[in-house]
């Protein structure tokens, strides 16, 4: 029974990938669609791989900021570091730390802490911390970061959830 279900969801996948380009961007990022659809089901790299295929094939995205980021926590979901980091990494740069309002600081640091829990980066991340309840409130991105570092041991997926 397993195996019938894994083959209706690889032909629905195929599927999705060649009818990619007729969903706009607010149709296949809503909770009954596409990509998030292949989450639910803890598909995660397939999930990470249609977003990414989304993004090459629909050149005319205007939120890639937001499907960077998707791809990225798909992938380290899927235990693929190295693909989350790349994701992850096109959503800030230095810019927001340094010409941002606060909200733009936030975000640098979140993703930047991210990425250092990712990459396996204690200390980086304990430092982004530090530093956040040093100039910043305690937002929700805070607490997942956080939570990230309260289990270090675990991996992206048992930490984040």
């Amino acid at each position: 029974m397993k195996i019938i279900g894994i083959i209706i969801l690889l032909f629905s996948s195929v599927l999705s990938y060649a009818q990619i380009k007729d969903y706009s961007q607010r149709a296949f990022d809503s909770d009954t669609c596409c990509w998030r659809l292949l989450s639910a089901s803890k598909n995660y790299r397939a999930a990470a791989e249609l977003i990414v295929q989304y993004m090459k094939e629909c050149s005319g995205t205007k939120n890639t900021h937001a499907l960077n980021w998707h791809a990225g926590q798909m992938f380290a979901l899927s235990n693929d570091g190295i693909q989350a980091r790349k994701y992850f990494k096109k959503t800030y740069s230095f810019v927001y730390k340094i010409g941002s309002d606060d909200d733009g600081k936030m975000w640098y640091y979140y993703a930047k802490g991210t990425v250092a829990f990712v990459e396996r980066r204690r200390k980086r991340l304990q430092k982004i911390l530090r530093h956040w309840e040093a100039h910043y409130p305690c937002t929700k991105n805070y607490f997942a970061l956080k939570k990230l570092y309260d289990n270090w041991d675990l991996t992206y997926a048992e930490a984040s959830q």
